[in-house]
């Protein structure tokens, strides 16, 4: 029986693509929460727990393409990546840069291990209200995968908020420099919260997988572009009731997937990056610097509606990938064409032997 991902995705749409402002049909509320968010897990069981921020609006349960760092953290593995040249992001093509990219990571070496963690620096700008400047509510997640299993451990921890840019930061001085500010009824500080949560298998409030690929079935998808995006189209039209336009933006979207966060092999994710390259009107952004201040470059993806597009980071010198971004592409509902609405910045991404720190989730009182 195939999932109705109305109700499932729903709950991630900013509040700026709100359908009950122009009552659009169902098909184009799935797809618009399809593209503003990036599904990776939800909770079954716990329904109070703290929402975590996207875009504009406050979303329970779902960790979705939002991020920034306070640190210059560079991507990690269990091996080291090779170097290799940049391809020239001075081109119009962003197809060009995404298949020149393909080339060096699947240069890659594979790693493995025991379980795949990934770290995110998550965050979005917000307008303080009543003052002339914005800050940043920024958030941490990490994820611990096993492999074999396919189990995963999550963690949130609040890292505070922060003025958004210089400007911000003068501003914000001149306006004595608060420790709280309030947004949309939430109250969020300068020093942030720590750890939200966290999560493990079998517990209180069980991650169940949401959008992701199992980890067992990366080895059997074909580094063919052409044959991998006609393997994944079947893979979500057996798991999701949408019309075809639909699936397909859930096939991009788990091929972002594979090409960011997943453990793809090298070759699977060059894979995913070609079948990227291969989507109508991506295009290139150039030279860019991500959230920590490392220099990538960028390409954009075009959405399926007008409101915000996707843009992915790379490493220069490696191909890979480094976050993401989501930009507003029109004027309209409290946002301005080319703002930011909200990013990611992968801090760390491997392979490794260390356990998740806790095996409980955060309300269960443990052994004893």
């Amino acid at each position: 029986m195939k999932n109705d991902i109305l109700h499932r995705l729903t709950a991630a749409r900013p509040a700026h693509l709100d359908p009950a402002r122009a009552t659009p049909s169902p098909v184009r509320e799935e797809e618009l929460a399809m593209f503003t968010s990036r599904p990776r897990a939800t909770r079954t069981a716990r329904t109070t727990a703290r929402p975590r921020r996207v875009g504009r609006s406050l979303v329970p349960g779902l960790a979705v393409a939002t991020a920034t760092a306070v640190a210059a953290l560079m991507i990690t593995d269990t091996v080291p990546l090779k170097p290799g040249p940049a391809p020239s992001a001075t081109s119009d093509s962003g197809s060009r840069i995404l298949l020149a990219a393909a080339s060096h990571v699947e240069q890659q070496p594979a790693g493995s291990g025991t379980y795949w963690y990934v770290e995110e620096r998550l965050g979005s700008p917000h307008k303080v209200p009543g003052k002339n400047y914005t800050i940043d509510a920024r958030t941490e997640q990490r994820y611990w995968t096993a492999a074999a299993k396919n189990k995963q451990w999550s963690q949130s921890l609040d890292l505070g908020a922060r003025p958004a840019t210089k400007a911000d930061e003068a501003a914000w001085k001149a306006d004595g420099s608060p420790t709280s500010w309030n947004l949309t009824g939430e109250t969020v500080t300068y020093a942030g919260k720590g750890e939200i949560q966290h999560d493990a298998p079998g517990g209180t409030a069980d991650i169940v997988t949401m959008g992701d690929i199992p980890l067992h079935l990366l080895a059997t998808l074909p580094t063919d572009e052409k044959a991998l995006r006609k393997r994944l189209f079947a893979l979500v039209d057996k798991d999701y009731n949408a019309p075809k336009k639909v699936l397909d933006r859930i096939v991009v979207d788990t091929a972002v997937q594979l090409a960011t966060t997943l453990p793809s092999p090298p070759a699977l994710r060059a894979a995913a990056y070609r079948l990227l390259a291969a989507e109508p009107g991506v295009r290139s952004l150039g030279d860019v610097k991500d959230h920590t201040g490392r220099t990538g470059y960028a390409v954009a993806l075009p959405s399926p509606h007008e409101p915000a597009e996707l843009r992915l980071i790379f490493d220069k010198s490696t191909g890979m990938p480094l976050g993401t971004e989501m930009v507003a592409t029109r004027d309209g509902d409290g946002v301005s064409k080319g703002e930011l609405l909200n990013y990611t910045t992968i801090t760390s991404m491997k392979w490794t032997e260390e356990a998740p720190p806790f095996d409980t989730d955060t309300e269960d009182p443990g052994p004893g």
